[in-house]
């Protein structure tokens, strides 16, 4: 009896032992590690908008686990804490933050995604052209900093069509200041701002008029040097600003100075035309958008969603593409096949007629050995 009672406590034991241990190791299982729960939390805190607790739980995880796996993700997302938050100093902190990203991580695949938004938050603080331009130069400085580090990026076209409109913004800064000195007669300071447009912005939308304005300026000049200068920015605009409503004066300017006018240069009054800016259209609400852009409530576009969009929409449309040419290759395959099976059919029903036209008329191989074999039996004889 007693040898029963102890066997059967020793299996309860061992079952309460197997139980727990089963129990333990599922816990175990299901426990989600400590950083990856702060990330987690900081990531839940920022799609909240709450991005003060989200910085803290990102610089915890950092500051505990600085080898995690998520450190890198962690320190990426302190960047965004800042950038969504908005506002000068939170994006000038989210520009620092990108920027050491890059050097802590520089192979990380979202060092292209930091770059991108480095340039995103100088362009959202760039003013209009009459106001000061520290940013707009920030902006193509990180620009150029993207060429060169990320030239086979898939985001390098929409990149360069950044720096077509921030040059554009700055050559509009310095034409307006050289229309100034102009208009009050200070004819050096007006120049050195046009020629300093022609130089740096060659692909402004406006160059014909900073091209003509300069032309007008050495023009008036007694000096025989100014006038062969005059002479060289009207030939500009007769070679390459056909569609320029200056260019009719431009080319009699050019011959009321005694030179020869050029032809027009097809390729570079192509390349001019491009840079031409689409008019916008008559809004009776533009002047409120206006006024609410220059108090800061109608925020600018945010430059790297629009990248993104426009990347996965020429993604879309190269899958789409490359559908539209599998499903045009397997239908040819199929053509190909058909037309295969209709030769063979039909070359198979042209080998018959002409078997059965050779037993009909008594030709073929058949026929030739019967032949054969009679003449042999005629010589036995």
């Amino acid at each position: 009896m007693r040898f029963i009672v102890r066997c059967v406590v020793t299996l309860a034991l061992l079952a309460l032992v197997g139980g727990c241990s089963q129990k333990s190791a599922r816990l175990q299982k299901g426990v989600v590690p400590p950083d990856q729960n702060l990330f987690d939390t900081g990531s839940d805190y920022l799609r909240k908008g709450q991005y003060i607790k989200s910085r803290l739980a990102f610089q915890t995880l950092l500051n505990t686990y600085p080898d995690s796996d998520v450190a890198a993700e962690a320190y990426f997302a302190m960047g965004d804490s800042f950038y969504e938050e908005g506002g000068t100093e939170n994006l000038l902190q989210a520009e620092d933050q990108y920027k050491n990203f890059i050097v802590f991580y520089p192979q990380h695949p979202r060092a292209v995604d930091a770059q991108l938004k480095i340039i995103s938050a100088n362009y959202k603080l760039i003013n209009t052209p009459d106001r000061d331009q520290q940013y707009t130069r920030r902006t193509l400085d990180e620009i150029a900093q993207f060429e060169r580090r990320f030239g086979d990026s898939d985001y390098l076209p929409i990149v360069r069509q950044w720096r077509s409109t921030v040059e554009d913004v700055l050559a509009r800064g310095d034409y307006g200041v050289g229309k100034f000195y102009a208009d009050r007669g200070n004819v050096l300071g007006a120049v050195g701002r046009y020629q300093e447009i022609v130089e740096k912005y060659p692909d402004y939308a406006e160059l014909d008029m900073v091209l003509y304005n300069l032309g007008q300026i050495y023009e008036q000049s007694r000096s025989e040097k100014d006038h062969e200068k005059a002479k060289e920015y009207y030939g500009e605009i007769a070679r390459g600003f056909p569609f320029s409503p200056h260019y009719t004066e431009a080319v009699e300017r050019l011959g009321t100075l005694g030179a020869e006018v050029p032809e027009v240069d097809a390729e570079m009054a192509a390349r001019h035309r491009a840079n031409l800016k689409e008019p916008e259209g008559f809004s009776p609400l533009k002047p409120l958008v206006d006024f609410g852009k220059a108090l800061g409530f109608v925020p600018p576009p945010d430059q790297y969603e629009v990248a993104q969009r426009a990347v996965e929409a020429e993604k879309a449309r190269e899958a789409e593409l490359a559908a539209a040419e599998a499903r045009a290759a397997a239908g040819d395959d199929i053509l190909i096949e058909t037309e295969i099976r209709q030769s063979a059919s039909g070359a198979d029903a042209s080998g018959a007629a002409t078997a059965e036209g050779a037993a009909s008329t008594g030709s073929g191989p058949e026929a030739e050995r019967e032949k054969a074999s009679s003449r042999y039996k005629r010589k036995q004889d």
